[in-house]
């Protein structure tokens, strides 16, 4: 028989399990029966979760000492000196990723003069007062011509 010559009273309804009733397990409240209080062992287990969370994001922030990061750096800093004319020929078992060759130290030797001497600062502070004059000669040129 198909469905559409059957009467509304003749047609089977399916529930697929809906109709049943609710099991008791669904209307228990979670963890009844046990202790909602802090028992003394939790203090320890969160302190135990927060200490190694802390210990596995500062081992993140490690550097990186593999060979292979040490070897790219040091061909990296002889391509560049090759470049700048300041290696003509490389030297077995030299190190140039250092920072007397580099050059660190003599910015920072640059730095400590400029910090020593305060009076020779980079700052023009004069170039304000040029402009005060300009205002000036503005202003009595506008009176004379009154």
């Amino acid at each position: 028989l198909r469905a559409s010559n059957l009467r509304p009273s003749q047609i089977i309804r399916r529930n697929f399990g809906a109709g049943q009733p609710e099991s008791q397990s669904m209307q228990a409240r979670l963890w009844e029966g046990h202790n909602t209080h802090p028992e003394g062992w939790e203090g320890w287990v969160y302190f135990t979760y927060a200490a190694s969370t802390a210990i596995i994001a500062l081992a993140s922030f490690a550097p990186d000492t593999s060979i292979q990061t040490w070897a790219s750096n040091e061909a990296q800093v002889r391509l560049d000196m090759k470049a700048a004319g300041k290696l003509e020929k490389e030297e077995f078992g030299v190190h140039y990723n250092t920072p007397e060759k580099i050059g660190y130290f003599a910015e920072w030797d640059a730095f400590q003069v400029k910090a020593e001497n305060p009076e020779e600062d980079d700052d023009d502070d004069d170039d304000d007062d040029d402009d005060d004059d300009d205002d000036e000669e503005e202003d009595e040129e506008e009176e004379d011509d009154e």
